[in-house]
């Protein structure tokens, strides 16, 4: 099922960004020689970490986006301060998108270059970042190839994503949605059993949901999925 254009999902990234971003106390910060800047930025990156988690969690638009905006200054803020730090630029990358993605196509479409750089520079920083893998892949899959779209270069940062973080549910099923997209529905059923059983494991309701729909789909629909029904 091939994307033919833009879609603000282009932008979103399949794991929560620096979830477990937490900043050293004051003593752990002396212990480690950490500067004042250090300790700010990391303090920011936190914050902007805990913000964007709020707004994937809020309940309505206007929430999301007070928090996706808030998320955005911290973020900023945390760059400035401890600009060698890939989660940093990441997080900067997350709440931004998620702003774009909320604006609609236009907003999504002027944002591109911009979240583009913002992505480089978090994989100049760290090429193994396996959020920011995953995220290049998922805007390679789903943009249209006159903006950049390229879905054999997406499958492989998809791929590589995941032999990173193999325990990434939202990454896996984010691989199996791109190998339907380029016909390997083998692929993406036996991928998409993965990333569901790795999402029940972690009790991760939302990507259960998600993982099991699309699970369902393909096997009505599949008519080439004798090696994956045979492993079932």
């Amino acid at each position: 099922m091939a994307i033919a254009g833009l879609t603000p999902s282009a932008f979103a990234e399949p794991e929560s960004p620096a979830s477990s971003v937490s900043a050293p106390a004051g003593g752990e910060a002396e212990e480690k020689g950490l500067t004042t800047d250090q300790i700010e930025g990391l303090a920011a990156l936190e914050r902007a970490s805990e913000l964007l988690e709020a707004g994937e969690n809020a309940d309505t638009d206007e929430q999301r986006k007070l928090k996706y905006d808030e998320s955005a200054k911290y973020a900023e803020r945390a760059v400035e301060l401890i600009p060698d730090n890939a989660d940093a630029h990441f997080v900067l990358f997350g709440a931004r998108g998620r702003v774009a993605q909320m604006g609609g196509l236009a907003s999504a479409a002027l944002a591109l270059s911009s979240l583009n750089g913002v992505l480089d520079e978090v994989l100049r920083l760290d090429p193994d970042h396996p959020d920011a893998l995953a995220a290049r892949g998922g805007m390679l899959m789903k943009l249209p190839r006159l903006m950049g779209g390229n879905t054999t270069e997406g499958i492989r940062y998809l791929e590589r994503a995941t032999k990173i973080n193999p325990n990434g549910a939202g990454t896996r099923l984010e691989l199996a949605e791109a190998y339907e997209i380029v016909g390997r529905d083998n692929d993406a059923l036996l991928t998409g059993r993965a990333a569901l059983a790795i999402a029940e494991n972690k009790g991760e309701d939302e990507k259960v949901e998600r993982a099991r729909a699309f699970v369902a789909e393909l096997e009505k629909s599949c008519n080439d999925c004798a090696l994956a029904a045979a492993t079932k």
